[in-house]
Order: structure tokens, then C-alpha cells, then sequence
């Protein structure tokens, strides 16, 4: 590998430095006498704290939600924020033997802050969090939607946000896993695999059984269709946190100066933060795919309303969800602006109600002529599945 190209924002510095040693046969023979030492210089970010930090990233912040200005005085760096970064770090060192892995400049510092806020008068809790967007493609549903693209980078037909299947529809990836189910067990069960292989053999197969398993008991949210965020996991394993977020939260984004309502609809790698469903992606920026991000600033800010998730779960109820999201921002001050109301692209459309005969008149009878005479009903655009907005939008 060429270090002096490294593609991932890692500045390079290197020099030689000699100093008289014994002679070659000896040299030979030392292990220190021919060394490369290895180090990496990281100047660990500090939280933005104050409506002015906040407003460097977001600047319409404080206009979409003009009540966190009595907030953010009293609010605290979530431990959050640094447990995210003393992961990086981790994840650095893990990946030192191999340069090219190591976690790219823009993947670094990717969080400006996780702020613990309450407020001050109704004590309402959330989580601020000021990050970036990365897209997630993830999710299936047969129950509600068997068109889901699996051919994409990464793809995962699960989302950590699940509830039990409503229909005896078969999930579109159960089969492939069925086949590869076969292929491990024959391998697993031939005379001349060796132990070692057997070993991965049995994990793979136990990993295999899981995903079937969950594609035949439940149903997920799908990227294109729901609204929602990603966190990283570890945010979602700590008990007894007061501000511990859970899956099916409510979450609001503030892009812009105006606010999406989401939920927490998946948990991702620990040392990364900053995603969201292509639903919210394709809002925010119609040229976003699963390849291209809608915003690679520190420009979005995501509001978590721990404790505010449905029970049972279920598929996300957009007009209850917009609702359920005006009311936790109320409880923090208020907005201001637009929140925006997701148009559910899996509606069928009400049909028209047939038109009722009139009477005949009588023969002595003249019809009157109507006064305001009607012109035929224009047409409404059909949904599309590749738009986040309403029709006529």
C-alpha cells in the first residue's frame, strides 16, 4: 500500500532518523536496530455547548426552535458525546496494522456535539445531537411493500425497529437464505472439512437460522417509505441512562430551518453517527441515493425525545407521528415555521362514491338551470415512490 496516498483524510508525516549503531552482524540481530514506530496525532473535538457553537453548524437553529435559547444554558455534554469519541479512538487502534482501514478525517469528526437537555419548565427530556447525514437503504416489509431494491452495497433486509409479522406473506429474501442454509449445512456435513472450517461453518449456519428466522416472525421499516434515524448502538445499551434513547423514539431533524419528524428506526456501527432513511435523505435533497449523502457538514441537527416511543410497534402512523412530534416540541419551547407533514406513499386511494340517479321530472315540471354550473375535477398527480414530498409539492 502507498501510505503517502492515503484516500481517507489521514495527513501523512514521515521522516528517517539514524543513529551509529554496532556492526551489520550484530545489527542483524537487534531488534531494534531497524524500526518503524507508529504514531497518530488526534486533536480530540470539543462538544459545541452554547446557541453560538450550535449556530455555526446550523444557523437557523434558534429561529426553527426559538425556545432552546432558555434551554441550552442549563444543558449538559451527554456522556454520549465523549463514549462516541473514545470509540473512534479505539476503532484507530484496532485498525493501525492496516492503514487503509482506519476510519476516514470526515467519519472522525462527525459529531459536533450530544447535548442532555430538560426543559426548564415542563421538564421534558431529549438528546441534541449536531452531526452530518449518511444514507441507510436497509428494511423490508412483505406485509406492506414487496419491491424493496436488495441489490445495494450493504444491504440489510432488517431494521433494529421490528414488530410481528401481520400476514402470512413471504418475505422476498427468504429464499436465498434458505439456499445458502443448504449449501453451509452440505459443506458442514462433508467428511473432509476440517475442524477450523467447521467452526466458521457453525457460526455462519447459526447466523443464517437468526436472519430466517426474523424475516419469517417480523416485519421492518423500509428505507424508501418510513422516516427515520439511525444511532449508533452502543447509544442504545445503557441502562438505567436517564436520557437512553429507544427504538420506535420520536425524533425531530431541523435542516435548514425547517423540521422532519422521524422515528429511531435502527442502530448502527458504535463509532459512527449521522443517518438517516432515504426517505428523509430524498427530503432533504432530491439528488440523494444510497451512494450520496444529502449533507456532508455538520449541518443537521436531530432532536430525540427519549421515552416517547408507541407500544406496542408497529408501522409508523405518519399523521399521528407529525402530531406526536408538535407536542414533544412544544414541551422544549416550541417551533417555529414549517414541521413537515410525510405523505404515506402506501395509502390506497379512497374510491369516489358512485353518483346517485336524481328523480325524473315530471312532465310539467321545467329543470331548473343550475345557477353555478361546475367545471370536471382537476387531476391529482399519483404518489410517487421516488419522492419524500406531497403531490403538488
Amino acid at each position: 500500500m502507498e501510505t503517502a496516498r492515503l484516500f481517507n483524510g489521514l495527513e501523512l508525516h514521515s521522516k528517517v532518523t539514524t543513529s551509529q549503531g554496532d556492526s551489520a552482524v550484530i545489527g542483524r540481530k537487534t531488534s531494534g536496530a531497524y524500526s518503524l514506530e507508529l504514531e497518530i496525532n488526534i486533536r480530540m473535538p470539543k462538544a459545541a455547548q452554547t446557541l453560538e457553537d450550535l449556530a455555526l453548524a446550523d444557523p437557523l437553529l434558534a429561529s426553527a426552535l426559538p425556545g432552546i435559547k432558555d434551554d441550552i444554558p442549563k444543558a449538559k455534554v451527554s456522556n454520549f458525546y465523549y463514549g462516541l469519541y473514545q470509540l473512534k479512538v479505539d476503532a484507530v487502534n484496532r485498525a493501525l496494522g492496516r492503514l487503509d482501514q482506519i476510519i476516514s478525517r470526515h467519519n472522525f469528526f462527525d459529531c459536533n456535539t450530544i447535548l442532555e437537555l430538560s426543559d426548564v419548565k415542563t421538564n421534558r427530556k431529549a438528546l441534541l445531537i449536531q452531526s452530518d447525514m449518511d444514507v441507510n437503504a436497509d428494511g423490508s416489509d412483505a406485509d406492506r411493500y414487496a419491491e424493496v431494491n436488495g441489490s445495494l452495497t450493504n444491504f440489510q433486509p432488517f431494521t433494529s425497529y421490528r414488530w410481528p409479522k401481520k400476514t402470512n406473506k413471504p418475505s422476498q429474501f427468504a429464499p436465498e437464505r434458505e439456499e445458502r442454509l443448504k449449501q453451509l449445512q452440505a459443506e458442514y456435513d462433508t467428511k473432509t472439512t476440517s475442524a477450523d472450517r467447521k467452526k466458521i461453518l457453525k457460526e455462519q449456519i447459526e447466523q443464517t437460522q437468526r436472519e430466517l428466522s426474523d424475516l419469517k416472525k417480523y416485519s421492518f421499516l423500509i428505507a424508501k417509505i418510513d422516516p427515520y434515524v439511525v444511532l449508533p448502538g452502543f447509544m442504545l445499551r445503557q441502562p438505567n441512562h436517564p436520557f437512553l434513547p429507544k427504538l420506535g423514539d420520536c425524533v425531530a431533524i431541523s435542516h435548514e430551518g425547517k423540521l422532519y419528524p422521524a422515528i429511531l428506526g435502527d442502530a448502527g456501527p458504535s463509532y459512527k453517527i449521522g443517518e438517516a432513511s432515504l426517505r428523509v435523505c430524498t427530503q432533504l435533497d432530491p439528488s440523494s441515493t444510497p451512494y450520496i449523502r444529502p449533507a456532508s457538514n455538520l449541518n443537521i441537527t436531530y432532536i430525540v425525545f427519549p421515552g416517547s416511543a408507541e407500544d406496542p410497534p408497529g408501522p409508523p402512523d405518519l399523521r399521528k407521528l407529525h402530531d406526536r412530534c408538535a407536542t414533544l416540541l412544544g414541551e422544549i419551547g416550541g417551533f417555529a415555521g414549517e414541521l413537515w407533514e410525510w405523505e404515506d406513499l402506501l395509502a390506497k386511494p379512497t374510491p369516489s362514491p358512485l353518483p346517485q340517479e336524481s328523480p325524473a321530472p315530471s312532465a310539467s315540471a321545467s329543470p331548473s338551470p343550475d345557477p353555478s354550473p361546475k367545471g370536471p375535477p382537476s387531476a391529482k398527480p399519483a404518489a410517487s415512490l421516488n419522492s419524500g414530498a406531497p403531490n403538488g409539492d
